[in-house]
């Protein structure tokens, strides 16, 4: 195979260069009044610079998978394609030999529970042969199986939730029936919160504590409300008549709005920058004025920041096989990329090896006889629809 391409050029580090310097944060910090900085901005500083640093990584991180998902699929895509080829031939064998006779009732019974293991992933993906194949040896059809899982995931969804579901509820399919299940254990979560949430409030009156976080969240909310009104009040594309400033007009409010939706301050206030609505001194001012709403806001977005992070990683390891708590980088993708690409090409020797010698009877009763004891081994059946390792049964 031709050596793959290195996509994590230069440029991976260029752009997240760039991207750092288009969001850096330090014209928003706070100035020092006399010889050092309060504890307040202090740690007002120390968020901004972890907020920077935690885009820094999301950015690091898109960018590097974004460079190799095409290495990835450009070297896996054939040999699944590849997989999923000897597979159909695998299943059209066995239903052609088990037409002939030969093979004791048990034997048969083995190589119809192949087959039919074999062809139900490939019939899923739409695959009209596998499927009448899979339905001529299943005792179940894989519509009759579809239906049994709808059926039982609705019964423990009312089952959790001590309620039936209505009749015009739709659980025609398996995607249906998560959907509606999950929509109604996230509503009745929420219920049970708010019911929660409530009979505490009635059990005692808020502390002082409690008073100053809401007068905070309260201010914080204004704060951030004042910030976007008024990059909407100068920003408004209607009210600029020269076309290119128009264009830039509409591009920084686009973002606003997105960065408003998602209560990102430090982007609208990076913003204000960008369309030269304040200075880095008016800026860092502001900071030093509302410094408790602002340390709100900004605890807030370290959160979602760090719970975004976390999300994509776990995105990123998924589409490309890495461990959950592996980092990502250039090296580790690449390592998992060879790791699937040899699994990938072991399972395919091993297909066309037994593919080969099964046309011989007396080999593929042995053969038979070996997957009838792997069937004894509760994860095997799992592991034979995988399609990243779909010859593990060998």
């Amino acid at each position: 195979m031709p050596q793959q391409p290195d996509l994590f050029a230069d440029e991976i580090a260029a752009a997240v260069r760039q991207q750092a310097e288009n969001n850096s944060v330090s014209a928003l910090k706070a100035i020092p009044q006399g010889t050092q900085l309060s504890p307040s901005q202090q740690r007002f500083n120390r968020m901004l610079d972890r907020i920077e640093k935690l885009k820094k990584q999301l950015h690091e991180m898109q960018t590097i998978s974004d460079a190799h998902r095409p290495v990835y699929h450009q070297t896996i895509a054939p040999l699944r394609a590849s997989g999923q080829a000897l597979t159909r031939e695998l299943v059209l064998w066995l239903d052609k030999r088990l037409a002939r006779k030969g093979l004791s009732k048990n034997q048969q019974r083995i190589a119809a529970t192949i087959l039919c293991h074999l062809s139900e992933p490939l019939a899923i993906q739409g695959d009209v042969e596998m499927q009448t194949l899979h339905d001529k040896h299943s005792p179940e059809s894989l519509a009759q199986k579809e239906q049994a899982v709808v059926s039982n995931m609705r019964e423990m969804m009312e089952d959790v939730l001590g309620e039936s579901f209505a009749d015009d509820d739709s659980f025609d399919n398996l995607h249906d029936a998560l959907n509606i299940g999950m929509k109604r254990l996230r509503e009745a979560a929420e219920a049970e919160e708010e019911k929660r949430q409530q009979a505490k409030q009635r059990k005692k009156k808020p502390t002082a504590a409690q008073l100053k976080a809401a007068a905070e969240q309260q201010e914080a909310n204004t704060t951030l409300r004042k910030v976007f009104r008024q990059l909407a009040s100068a920003l408004h594309p209607d009210r600029e008549s020269d076309p290119n400033e128009r264009d830039r007009k509409t591009v920084l409010m686009s973002e606003a709005n997105a960065a408003y939706e998602r209560r990102d301050l430090i982007t609208l206030l990076q913003i204000q920058l960008r369309a030269e609505l304040a200075d880095h001194t008016s800026l860092a001012r502001m900071a030093e004025e509302k410094i408790a709403s602002l340390l709100v806001l900004l605890k807030q977005q370290v959160q979602e920041l760090e719970d975004e992070l976390y999300h994509r990683r776990q995105v990123i390891c998924q589409e490309f096989g890495l461990n959950p708590y592996q980092s990502i980088s250039k090296t580790s993708l690449q390592q998992s990329l060879k790791l699937a690409e040899n699994s990938l090409k072991r399972n395919l020797a091993a297909m066309e090896e037994d593919l080969q010698k099964i046309q011989n009877d007396q080999y593929l009763k042995r053969w038979l006889k070996d997957q009838d004891q792997l069937f004894n081994d509760d994860t095997f059946l799992d592991e034979l629809g995988d399609w990243i390792d779909p010859y593990k049964y060998r």
